[in-house]
């Protein structure tokens, strides 16, 4: 008997084998133990057992078994997340595994639209619409070789593009979605059945963003609507050191409101540079903070007058042109510059929204956290990195680095300090699970969190769908 065999021990097996099929339903333990986990140092349940459909049917049929059972129901894509969002609370649960529905389903060149299966990957899609000479707005988390599209929408997702086109969710046109009950809801102009999904506020409410960001508590997203643009040929790269943060923070803020740039990154200190580009500011005694610039555009010398704009802004704010190497590794290696920082060690992540201008308040409380503790003499390394989100905001994405799983205590307590820390300058995480969520319910507006739980309840009364998230368990 092979150690990844079945068990065929789950309580649905035999249901969900009827389903689906046996090839693709699984509750060995091997298999269990993996999908326990997702990219963070964070813990959880095993599932009892996972199956990955194929069609929006083989969705509702689980869906309608789990509701009649009263059994809990997880959706997880890529399980590329960084916050735990994804893992089981109870145990026993159905792990949904949604990669194998991953098709392209219409590009609508006429309203410039791509509708896809949920558990399509970014890279894919990228791979797929640059073949037919068009391009997406937010292209997906820095991991998106692995991360879903369906995952990302779940979860709030920021990374590529961002600083153009803003959060996974600002590129949402509609979403088809199994409810609870294995009913089927087509949101935006999806309510018409003889119209196209060409818009999203269009007669009611916006039911779309119902479910964005909801980490499959309200239903189970099976397929996404997804802006798209013309292929833009042209590329221009920039990077601009400077001697103190408040002179990058003020060039950056300037960039930003502007709309330059396709991706704006400022890399906050030196440790920062000298951890995720080792050796790049050696000849640059004097820069302690520097962002590498990406525009991208259909015409040439567009491209290039407005990297010119955006190198005028950076000097003119004493910025320091440092060439074009960080920006264009970062763009021309795109989802691969994620996995060589695993080599820094285990990942500590604080990643949260915030105004541009907060950045200096919130590195001088971090800089007291890290000398407090003798960070990195102590080989406890540090990115604090800052992506322009459409508009005049900010991804801060400030991860530290547990050389070994024995610096890992003296980690957790720098990483929670940097937790409250965030919080208490303003930040708001954009995503939660498990890393965040404890936080954000201490915070919460109770008017805010009732008015949620009472859509929890109605359209999942009997708390079926990724159970406890919302909740602190």
């Amino acid at each position: 008997m092979r150690i990844v065999t079945s068990s065929k021990g789950h309580p649905l097996y035999e249901e969900l084998v009827s389903i689906v099929g046996a090839d693709r339903v699984t509750d060995s333990p091997v298999i269990l133990s993996a999908y326990s986990k997702d990219a963070s140092h964070l813990t959880a349940e095993r599932p009892g057992i996972v199956v990955l459909p194929q069609s929006v049917e083989e969705v509702q049929a689980i869906v309608r078994l789990c509701a009649s059972t009263k059994t809990a129901l997880v959706t997880a894509g890529g399980r590329n997340g960084i916050c735990g969002a994804c893992l089981p609370r109870v145990r026993d649960a159905v792990m949904l595994d949604m990669v194998k529905m991953d098709g392209l389903v219409r590009l609508d060149e006429d309203v410039m639209t791509v509708t896809v299966e949920a558990g399509l990957r970014w890279a894919e899609l990228i791979h797929m619409l640059d073949e037919r000479g068009y391009k997406l707005g937010f292209r997906g988390p820095y991991g998106g070789s692995a991360g879903t599209v369906g995952g990302s929408v779940s979860s709030n997702s920021i990374g590529y593009a961002a600083s153009k086109f803003g959060p996974a969710n600002e590129g949402v046109v509609s979403l088809q979605v199994v409810l609870a009950n294995g009913e089927v809801l087509r949101t935006g102009t999806g309510w018409n059945p003889n119209a196209s999904l060409f818009g999203r506020y269009s007669a009611y409410n916006d039911l779309t963003g119902l479910f964005l960001g909801d980490y499959g508590t309200l239903g189970v997203k099976t397929k996404v609507t997804l802006k798209i643009y013309p292929r833009a040929e042209h590329l221009a790269y920039g990077d601009f050191g400077f001697k103190t943060l408040e002179d990058a923070t003020a060039a950056f803020l300037e960039i930003q409101k502007r709309g330059l740039t396709e991706e704006l990154n400022l890399l906050a200190d030196r440790q920062s540079t000298d951890t995720f580009f080792p050796g790049f500011l050696d000849s640059h005694p004097e820069i302690k903070a520097m962002f590498a610039a990406i525009v991208q555009e259909d015409d040439e010398e567009l491209a290039r007058r407005k990297m010119e704009i955006v190198r005028e802004i950076a000097l003119r704010h004493g910025g320091k042109d440092l060439g074009n190497f960080a920006s264009q590794m970062h763009w021309g290696e795109m989802f691969n510059l994620v996995q060589p920082l695993f080599n820094n060690g285990f990942w500590l992540n604080t990643c949260h929204l915030r105004p541009i201008p907060s950045i200096p308040t919130v590195m001088k409380r971090l800089w007291v956290i890290f000398k407090k503790y003798k960070m990195p003499k102590n080989g406890i390394k540090w990115i604090a990195s800052c992506l322009g989100s459409e508009r005049a905001y900010t991804t801060g994405w400030f991860t530290i680095f547990s050389p070994t799983r024995e610096k890992m205590d003296e980690a957790l307590k720098i990483w929670n300090e940097m937790l409250d820390a965030i919080m208490e300058t303003g930040g708001c995480p954009y995503w939660s699970g498990r890393l965040w969520e404890n936080r954000v319910l201490a915070r919460t507006d109770p008017v805010f969190l009732a008015t949620y739980r009472t859509l929890k309840r109605a359209l999942d009364p009997d708390n079926i769908l990724n159970p406890h998230v919302f909740e602190g368990v």
